[in-house]
C-alpha cells in the first residue's frame, strides 16, 4: 500500500505536470489526456484542482484606463448583460466624447445587416456620431425613437444623430416627423394615427437596441431648458417622487413609472419598451445623474450601462 506522503506527492506532482502541459506548452486537454492515459474530462478536472490548490495562479495585467473589476461589480450588482466605465472626464463636452468612444466601443462589434438601432436624443449622445469610429458598411437602421425637441435649428446642429450614424455606416434611417412633446393629449393621439409616424414609432418600439440617456428632474433637464415644463410643473413632479426622466418619461427612484401631464402628450416609446428590448442601454455620466441612472438601473429600464468611473463608484458605493 502507498503511503499516504506519497501518494499526496504523487498527486501533486500529476497537478502541476498537466498544468505545465496546458499553460505553458499550449497543449490542449485531449493531447494531454492522450499523452498522459487520461480522459480530457480527468483533465479538466486536474487544471480546476490545480487552480484551487494554488499550485496555477491566474492573473489579469488590465491596461491603463480599462476598469473590467468595476464593470463585473456593476454587471453583477445591478444584473446587466453588460457594462462599459470609461476614465473619468471633467464635466461637459470632454465627459460626453469619453462617454460617446464608450459606445462606439460597445456598439461596432454588434453591429449586423438588418440591427435596428433606437437612438434617442441628448447633449451626451449628440457626440456619438463624431466618436465613431466603424470602418465598414453595414446594411442596419438607425431609429428615431423620439421626433424633435428644440428649434429646427437645435436639433439640426445637436440632436439628428440617428441620419448621422446612418450616414456613417451606409446605412438606412427612420424618422419620426412629428414633434417629441405636443400641446395636448388629443392633438398626440392625432399624431399617431398619421400611418407613417406610427410606422416609424412601432419600427422604434421593437428596436433590438435602444441607447438612451436619462435626465434629471431639475432645471437641466431637456423639458425645461426647451420650455417644455414649466417651474411649478418641475416642483410638482418633484413632490410625486419622479428622479429621472427617458422620452419625457418620469420614473421614481425605483423606476416606476410616475404619471404626469406631461407624458400624456409626448410622442415616443413608454418605459415598457425599454424594459423589454434585447439591449436597452443608457449612457449618462456625472454627479448629477447618479440618481437617475441608478433608479433607472434598479427599475429595469436598462440593461447595459455605459458610465464614468467615478459615477460607476458612485452607484456601487451607495448599495
Amino acid at each position: 500500500m502507498e503511503h499516504p506522503q506519497t501518494e499526496t506527492t504523487s498527486q501533486s506532482r500529476l497537478l502541476a505536470r498537466v498544468a505545465w502541459m496546458y499553460y505553458i506548452n499550449e497543449l490542449t486537454q485531449k493531447q494531454i489526456g492522450q499523452a498522459l492515459g487520461l480522459s480530457r474530462i480527468k483533465v479538466n478536472r486536474l487544471l480546476q484542482q490545480a487552480r484551487c490548490q494554488g499550485i496555477v495562479e491566474i492573473s489579469v495585467n488590465t491596461p491603463p484606463g480599462m476598469y473590467v473589476e468595476l464593470e463585473g461589480k456593476l454587471r453583477d450588482c445591478f444584473g446587466l448583460r453588460d457594462a462599459v466605465v470609461v476614465t473619468d472626464a471633467e464635466p461637459g463636452e470632454a465627459l460626453y466624447c469619453a462617454l460617446a468612444a464608450g459606445v462606439s466601443d460597445w456598439l461596432i462589434p454588434r453591429l449586423r445587416d438588418g440591427l435596428v438601432i433606437a437612438l434617442s436624443q441628448g447633449r451626451t449622445l449628440s457626440y456619438i456620431p463624431q466618436m465613431f469610429a466603424c470602418d465598414k458598411q453595414i446594411n442596419c437602421t438607425f431609429a428615431e425613437a423620439v421626433g424633435g425637441i428644440g428649434n429646427q435649428s437645435t436639433r439640426g446642429k445637436n440632436y439628428n444623430v440617428a441620419s448621422r450614424m446612418a450616414e456613417l455606416v451606409g446605412g438606412q434611417v427612420s424618422y419620426i416627423y412629428a414633434p417629441t412633446i405636443v400641446s395636448s393629449k388629443g392633438i398626440r393621439d392625432a399624431f399617431l394615427n398619421e400611418p407613417s409616424i406610427e410606422e416609424a414609432l412601432s419600427l422604434a418600439r421593437r428596436a433590438d437596441i435602444f441607447i438612451n440617456s436619462v435626465g434629471t428632474v431639475d432645471s437641466r433637464c431637456l423639458v425645461v431648458v426647451h420650455h417644455y415644463l414649466s417651474e411649478e410643473g418641475l416642483a410638482e413632479l418633484q413632490a410625486l417622487g419622479a428622479v429621472g426622466d427617458v422620452y419625457g418619461q418620469f420614473f421614481d427612484r425605483d423606476g416606476n413609472y410616475v404619471p404626469f401631464e406631461l407624458c400624456e402628450r409626448v410622442i415616443g416609446p413608454a418605459l415598457d419598451d425599454l424594459r423589454e428590448a434585447p439591449y436597452s442601454v443608457v449612457v449618462a455620466g456625472g454627479s448629477d445623474k447618479v440618481e437617475a441612472i441608478r433608479a433607472a438601473l434598479r427599475g429595469g429600464l436598462m440593461n447595459v450601462l455605459i458610465t464614468d468611473c467615478q459615477t460607476a463608484s458612485a452607484l456601487l458605493a451607495e448599495l
